[in-house]
């Protein structure tokens, strides 16, 4: 093991050794890309057709990354990917972020310099892997640009969009419409399966009412639960409501109702309630980017979050247990 040392600022002559470390080999993008595509798409063989590389050159790549960090960062499961280890959920976060970056320094010299206003209409109802980052970032090349958001729900959007009062928004939708044509001006970002959870295990045939966790009128997820209770013949109530995403899931986390969720916001402590008990299935939301106003302002700032969004669902994924979200 080597000992890192410095020169002196002032003589060039090495100080006194500050730290223990091993040398460490540079990280290259392939291999960063690998690991984030595997994560992110469930598996090497779907990675593959999305990086357009062999299933052995991604398993190379990540195992080099591997042997550089001297972790492992992939469960592995005779020959599958079974999750990520508790290294690779950490060190996920940060490769999103490094080819995040990359892709947006690209994005800036190779489009026009963006300015104008723009009013941005973004649900309370749903998390978005770096928006707010993603525009911070924006304003920092493009100081000519004024962004300005409004958070509010998913019908409110659609409504200030109709109205002429927003550029862009955010927006989710549930069935039929998710599976109906595309709204004009329309991103699909990703199409998402919705669960029930709980704290603990719950029979919906031993409840009278269901207890929910929900967000206010207007929520995608309120609206698909209620439709498939009503279409099992179930009755519910309305145990908590907040339009705060982080209020609802304590609410969960609490054991004070039932909640709907897609998958990326399953907290840990929660638990998969399914049709073992009792509980309907949920349809597909579409969480969608609405383009409202013409240019190429619009369109290039619509480029900047379709980028940053998290553009694929891991509900949709085979990681998610029958009970507990990250149980083994």
């Amino acid at each position: 093991m080597a000992l890192r040392t410095v020169a002196s600022r002032n003589t060039g002559k090495l100080d006194a050794p500050l730290a223990a470390q091993r040398d460490v080999r540079p990280v290259t993008l392939e291999q960063l890309r690998a690991f984030v595509g595997v994560a992110e798409d469930g598996g090497f063989q779907r990675a593959s057709l999305t990086l357009h590389r062999s299933q052995s050159a991604i398993t190379q790549s990540i195992r080099k990354l591997e042997d550089i960090l001297d972790c492992r960062l992939l469960e592995r499961r005779q020959g599958h990917v079974g999750g990520l280890t508790a290294a690779g959920e950490r060190f996920l976060p940060a490769a999103q972020d490094v080819l995040a970056r990359l892709s947006e320094a690209v994005a800036a010299v190779q489009r026009p310099e963006l300015a104008g206003r723009i009013a941005l209409g973004v649900p309370d109802d749903f998390r978005v892997a770096d928006i707010h980052g993603a525009i911070s970032r924006c304003l920092s090349v493009n100081r000519g640009l004024r962004v300005e958001i409004t958070s509010t729900l998913s019908s409110k959007i659609a409504r200030l969009l109709d109205s002429g009062r927003l550029d862009l928004g955010i927006l989710r939708t549930t069935a039929p419409q998710a599976a109906a044509a595309r709204l004009p001006g329309e991103r699909v970002l990703r199409i998402e399966t919705l669960h029930w959870v709980s704290r603990s295990q719950i029979a919906a045939d031993a409840l009278a009412e269901v207890p929910l966790v929900v967000f206010p009128e207007g929520c995608a997820y309120r609206t698909a639960a209620l439709d498939a209770l009503g279409r099992a013949g179930r009755t519910a109530y309305f145990a908590y409501v907040s339009a705060c995403d982080e209020n609802v899931l304590g609410a969960i986390s609490a054991g004070l109702g039932v909640g709907i969720l897609p998958r990326s916001a399953i907290a840990p402590d929660h638990v998969v309630l399914g049709a073992a008990d009792g509980f309907p299935d949920l349809p597909p939301v579409r969480l969608s980017l609405i383009v409202r106003s013409k240019g190429a302002l619009f369109e290039h700032f619509a480029d900047v979050l379709e980028a940053a969004a998290d553009v694929f669902d891991p509900a949709d994924g085979t990681a998610l247990t029958p009970r507990q979200y990250g149980a083994e």
